[in-house]
């Protein structure tokens, strides 16, 4: 509960941003010509400003830690014996250096520049917003590497995943990709749907996914021998990792909740939303980024991977079976972990 009340807050310049789209295309007007300037105004100007707000956070946070690194130098009694060791040092650039890339994208020219690039509208708060999400979330995933430091760390930190716990952390995602285009600011339900990519799959779309995921699986296994052989240390530290994480989802209910939670809402934000806006490697990148709990390993180049696949069938064909490949894919790699451990 907590990890969702963390980022309901996000959501408000997400859907301020729409509501300015909206006004953009078919503004609001009242018989008040005053109070018409004053919604033109508020409106048009309100995404930035929260955007703004955002980033002045990151470095007010930035700064903190700054202030309090340095009178631990001066001061070293502050420091206590037993405290863990954190790279505060880290956590402050990637802050820092957060806030003043998220900058860039509220500038007109450098959204211009990003447009001969990515399918975006330089003019619109919509894909504004979605330009300093996407420098939020690469940021601020480095800068959580830094603060829990190496992988052993997570070997034995309390923080073995339940059920409760996944259903919760895929309800952001999906709010995020749901309000991200508009449901009911600027779209119904029929025209997001189509936004989201989200259609009835055929039975040979359906047969064709269970192939995929057959041979998704494969490269996972030899993925996974091939690292183990190559750097045994370096697997073993990530089957502990993912065991800590995971281990107490190793059940049938487990398999299909992890299946379900992950497949439906990663694939509506980072396929059915963020991939028709940034592009293909721009949305598997942050797709990768997205699963930082592997590090920066041969794991996250294989989620990596996997993304730019599943990117491929969203283009081909939709978010549906995208959804249905992902779903299947995890939990079938959880019941096959089962069968042989």
């Amino acid at each position: 509960m907590e990890t969702l009340l963390l980022y309901l807050p996000f959501l408000v310049p997400v859907a301020a941003a729409n509501l300015a789209e909206r006004h953009r295309r078919s503004r609001y007007v009242t018989h008040d010509p005053r109070l018409n300037t004053l919604i033109d105004v508020g409106l048009r100007y309100m995404p930035y400003g929260l955007l703004i707000t955002i980033n002045v956070g990151l470095l007010g946070i930035a700064a903190l830690v700054l202030v309090n690194e340095l009178a631990k130098m001066l001061i070293p009694d502050l420091v206590d014996a037993q405290a863990v060791a954190v790279n505060w040092w880290g956590v402050a650039a990637a802050c820092l250096l957060t806030s003043i890339l998220a900058f860039l994208p509220l500038f007109p020219a450098a959204r211009r520049g990003l447009a001969r690039w990515l399918p975006i509208d330089p003019d619109s708060p919509v894909h504004t917003t979605a330009l300093a999400f996407a420098v939020y979330q690469i940021g601020l995933s480095l800068g959580q590497i830094a603060l829990i430091g190496n992988l052993e760390t997570l070997t034995d930190a309390e923080l073995a995943l339940s059920i409760w716990d996944v259903l919760l952390t895929g309800v952001p995602l999906a709010l995020f990709a749901l309000v991200g285009v508009g449901l009911f600011i600027r779209r119904d339900g029929r025209s997001t749907l189509e936004r989201l990519g989200l259609r009835r799959p055929t039975w040979k779309q359906l047969a064709a996914a269970v192939g995929i995921t057959a041979a998704l699986l494969a490269f996972d296994f030899c993925t996974n021998l091939v690292w183990e052989g190559v750097a045994p240390a370096s697997y073993d530290l990530m089957e502990r990792v993912t065991e800590n994480l995971f281990g107490n989802l190793a059940t049938v209910g487990g398999a299909i909740v992890l299946g379900l939670s992950a497949g439906i809402s990663e694939e509506l934000l980072f396929r059915g939303a963020v991939q028709p806006r940034l592009g293909l490697l721009l949305a598997s990148v942050l797709f990768a980024i997205g699963h930082m709990q592997y590090g920066l390993t041969v794991a996250t180049l294989e989620v990596f991977i996997i993304g730019l696949m599943l990117g491929l069938i969203r283009k081909r064909s939709s978010t549906t079976l995208c959804i249905v490949i992902h779903a299947s894919f995890n939990a079938a790699g959880v019941l096959l972990g089962m069968l042989w451990p």
